[in-house]
């Protein structure tokens, strides 16, 4: 299991997001949430570790099968994937939420972590259907434009912010284990090195008597 250290403030509380743990198939259970996401969703981060990185727990009547199972594939492939969707909050409220999932590899290219970021965007969605919205003449049935959201890059940059934050945090640490095997084969070869003159040492000593 992968198992992180106090993260820093950079991505503690930068957005609304998970780490699921990617060497857990299937279930990709929660390691760390931000504070942002529990605020977003209601939810106490105890309530949340360890549950599946998916999070279920949001789903509502409204929310798409058709683009979860799409979410359950990108971590499966892992692979990256953004959508909007309807979610919900604890409190039942539904909110669109722009989903991001960025997996996180390690110095090997494995990848270790799936950051999962939601944004709300209800207001942006509700603006859109307000502004871009028109009649057609001929059906009479309203014709909805679709826009990008707004945050859409601003979401991916810090995306990658903390991709890179996490991949610097987690070679440090596989170089740290490096050392220590080093430092642990040295030592060994030093204490052989010790008993083979101690050993010499007592051969010179039954020599001279």
């Amino acid at each position: 299991m992968v198992r992180l250290s106090s993260p820093g403030a950079f991505w503690t509380n930068y957005s609304n997001f998970v780490l699921g743990n990617a060497q857990v198939q299937s279930l990709y259970p929660i390691v760390y949430c931000s504070d942002g996401f529990c605020e977003l969703t209601g939810f106490a981060r105890g309530e949340l570790m360890q549950k599946s990185c998916m999070c279920h727990f949001l789903y509502g009547g409204e929310t798409s099968e058709s683009l979860t199972a799409q979410m359950q594939k990108a971590l499966d492939e892992r692979k990256e994937f953004k959508t909007e969707i309807v979610l919900y909050k604890k409190s039942g409220c539904k909110f669109w939420c722009l989903l991001d999932i960025v997996p996180i590899k390690n110095e090997k290219s494995e990848v270790v972590l799936f950051l999962v970021s939601h944004k709300d965007i209800t207001e942006n969605k509700t603006q859109d259907h307000a502004n871009d919205s028109e009649t057609d003449e001929e059906t009479g049935l309203q014709i909805h434009h679709i826009s990008r959201p707004s945050g859409f890059s601003t979401e991916r940059r810090r995306s990658r912010a903390v991709l890179y934050q996490l991949s610097g945090h987690l070679q440090k640490q596989d170089k740290s284990k490096s050392k220590l095997k080093i430092n642990s084969v040295r030592d060994k070869k030093e204490r052989e090195r010790e008993r083979e003159r101690e050993r010499e040492r007592e051969r010179e000593l039954q020599q001279a008597q």
